[in-house]
């Protein structure tokens, strides 16, 4: 589970180890747990089908496991269209998801900017507003509203763009990271939320 949070390109490190514990699963809670893994595993790599035959997969092993169904299905099928543009097909995982998890400013995020994307400003809006009550500084949901404000004439747009700026996230930053990973070994190692470690046998 912890390789599910590594770089894009180790991804398939994760993918081998989750198939080889789908497959010792003993129960069909526990396949469920790992079919979840295996879908943002497919959703990262940008393999969006997958992705939704996973939790298609894994809501149906929580049925039979009695346990209610997570937020975090919704959340996965949202993010494969997301990360293909899939916007409209977005819509609806997002919305739920919103739905079975109220207090999470990631799931508003990704709402609003659904609905942004397919031209939806005023529900945008909505949904930017409900996400900053719950973080108002969050950059995501700060772009969605100063958008849509902008999108919908609205004289507090450029205010909105002005809180937009100073918050977000700034251009540089990938760059930093990538010149002091050149620079620093503990920065390369910390630069990949999964730290690997190689045994040697002596």
């Amino acid at each position: 589970m912890a390789l599910v949070a590594t770089i894009v390109t180790r991804l398939d490190e994760a993918r081998a180890v989750l198939e080889v514990a789908l497959a010792g699963a003993p129960d069909p809670r526990s396949r469920a747990m790992v079919a979840v893994q295996l879908g943002w595993v497919a959703a990262k790599q940008g393999r969006a089908d997958d992705a939704v035959r996973l939790v298609a997969e894994a809501r149906q092993l929580v049925a039979v496991a009695g346990a209610p169904e997570p937020p975090v299905l919704d959340a996965i099928v949202a993010d494969a269209y997301v990360r293909l543009h899939r916007y409209s097909e977005a819509i609806a995982p997002a919305k739920s998801c919103t739905e079975r998890a109220p207090k999470n400013t990631a799931a508003w995020a990704v709402y609003a900017r659904v609905l942004a994307a397919t031209g939806d400003y005023a529900k945008a809006l909505v949904a930017a507003t409900r996400g900053l009550d719950l973080s108002p500084r969050d950059p995501d949901l700060l772009r969605t509203q100063a958008t849509s404000l902008a999108a919908l004439g609205d004289p507090r747009a450029e205010a909105a763009q002005a809180a937009y700026v100073r918050f977000r996230t700034p251009d540089e930053a990938a760059g930093l990271r990538v010149l002091c990973s050149k620079g620093s070994e503990r920065c390369e190692r910390d630069r990949n939320p999964v730290e690997s470690l190689t045994l040697v046998r002596e």
